[in-house]
């Protein structure tokens, strides 16, 4: 599945809450998540959230899951998604 940046929104409400992703319109149940913020580099800082993920309309038979990855780079506007 290819994603484009409208395709995908999140919503983290604090510091330590789990983040609300949506993919397509769908709430993804989140495994993992991290955000990163780099400051200063060589190239323009950049603040990236990285997630582990499954949707609920992908479950295979017998309940198994596709765990997705998605990386979404605010600065650059960029979903990497996997």
């Amino acid at each position: 599945m290819g994603l484009k940046t409208s395709d995908v929104r999140y919503r983290i409400s604090n510091d330590n809450a789990v983040p609300e992703i949506y993919i397509k319109g769908e709430q993804a149940i989140v495994v993992s998540c991290t955000t990163q913020y780099v400051t200063k580099s060589e190239v323009l800082g950049t603040k990236l959230l990285t997630a582990a993920i499954y949707l609920e309309s992908e479950k295979e038979s017998k309940n198994a899951i596709i765990l997705h990855h998605i990386s979404i780079n605010e600065i650059f506007q960029e979903v990497l998604y996997q």
